[in-house]
């Protein structure tokens, strides 16, 4: 499959780490995906988005912790 994003790539399975916001909070979820290996864009299937999607509910809930893997800082 050609990426729809570039136009040029190939579309790869492969691991990637899932960016998904909960309010300030920002969870790495490790996920299957379809990688283009000319740009990168990741497409995800409608059952890892669910999962991706159940996680942040989780988490927002409070029903799971993940530890922390750093802090951040914003200067004014």
């Amino acid at each position: 499959m050609k990426c729809v994003i570039c136009k040029t790539g190939d579309v790869q399975p492969g691991k990637v780490q899932a960016e998904v916001k909960a309010g300030l909070d920002r969870l790495l979820i490790p996920v299957e995906g379809e990688i283009c290996q000319e740009c990168g864009e990741v497409y995800y299937t409608a059952e890892v988005l669910r999962y991706l999607e159940r996680v942040r509910e989780d988490f927002s809930r409070k029903a799971i912790s993940p530890p922390s893997v750093g802090m951040v800082y914003q200067v004014s």
